[in-house]
């Protein structure tokens, strides 16, 4: 497998900014404020201070599709301290959905190993939503019957095995060193006609100016006859991280419907080409079959906030992108 790719197209003054920090290992006790700046920031329509290094500069590069999702990916996956709110849909036909819908609230700072997570899910249409929480290594639940959150008593890692799979947008890591970055982008280059930066273009929300990046993930052949697509996220973070299971990675239909067809589009800041806002837009195929379903995510980031610091004396609903939707189609199979 050859390496470099997009990692040889970064510019000296883009690795000049990053800093280098290492992947979240886990998940620790962590104290900080309420995010009432990072509110200011969101309702602005801003991402919040970058931590761990930028991009360069908007340019004249800002026409091309590749050179945007370079300084995208430099930008991003060297953060070191992110926030996440998103919101996962299943529509369609979901009876082998295993949610129709998610809230997801997650945040980590990679270097401080600390990290948080609350999800409000509903495992079919209809169905009471269920409330978890890890915060500070412990496990927290809502219970729907008393009306009120309970300390579990299990502590919790947010790892890619666990909690750790519902922190991030669905595509790319954060907390990566300079280096780390650079690999990362090399094996996500390695493999012609999957992931592809189709189309960027100028975008305004609440009165700023964006760019609009278009990513198609498209299944892959594997050796077993079937398809693979977002897997090959996995296989380049391995590649790239040794101990990669210990980190937090939310990878978009991983595992036995990685082979579905993903489009994802990025809104971010022309200076720095840090994301505000992302929506993964996946049709669903089990099998080499579509099921009928169709998976949207939409995901806003705050970058330097903050730990959260949720209130376990009522129930609060987990904060919501404040960005409106903007309409993402799923591919086509």
């Amino acid at each position: 497998m050859r390496h470099g790719g997009m990692g040889r197209r970064w510019s000296t003054r883009a690795a000049a900014g990053l800093t280098a920090a290492v992947v979240l290992t886990g998940c620790s006790s962590d104290s900080g404020d309420k995010n009432d700046k990072g509110d200011k920031d969101r309702k602005a329509g801003g991402t919040g201070a970058p931590t761990g290094g930028a991009a360069a500069p908007g340019g004249k590069g800002d026409q091309d599709p590749k050179a945007v999702w370079a300084a995208l990916l430099a930008a991003t996956t060297t953060q070191q301290v992110v926030e996440y709110r998103g919101v996962r849909t299943s529509t369609g036909d979901t009876a082998k959905e295993q949610t129709v819908r998610e809230d997801l609230w997650s945040w980590y700072d990679a270097a401080g190993k600390a990290a948080f997570t609350d999800r409000a899910y509903q495992v079919a249409a209809g169905a009471p939503v269920k409330r978890a929480s890890c915060e500070a290594g412990r496990e927290w639940s809502y219970n729907n019957a008393l009306k009120q959150w309970t300390d579990t008593k299990r502590p919790c890692v947010v790892d890619m095995a666990r909690e750790g799979k519902y922190v991030g947008d669905g595509i790319l890591p954060t907390g990566l060193t300079v280096e780390q970055a650079k690999t990362f982008a090399g094996q996500l280059d390695a493999t012609p006609g999957w992931l592809t930066p189709s189309a960027v273009e100028p975008a305004q929300q609440n009165g700023k100016s964006y760019l609009r990046l278009t990513v198609d993930l498209k299944p892959q052949p594997s050796g077993s006859g079937s398809s693979v697509n977002t897997d090959l996220l996995l296989k380049a973070f391995r590649a790239t991280v040794a101990d990669f299971t210990k980190g937090p990675y939310q990878i978009e239909n991983f595992g036995q419907q990685s082979g579905s067809p993903v489009r994802a589009v990025f809104w971010l800041d022309p200076a720095t080409h840090l994301p505000a806002y992302s929506e993964v837009s996946t049709t669903v195929v089990d099998k080499g079959v579509a099921t009928g379903a169709v998976r949207h995510l939409r995901t806003e980031y705050l970058f330097g906030a903050p730990a959260p610091r949720p209130d376990r004396g009522t129930l609060v609903p987990v904060p919501a992108p404040s960005w409106p939707e903007q309409g993402t189609k799923p591919p086509q199979v």
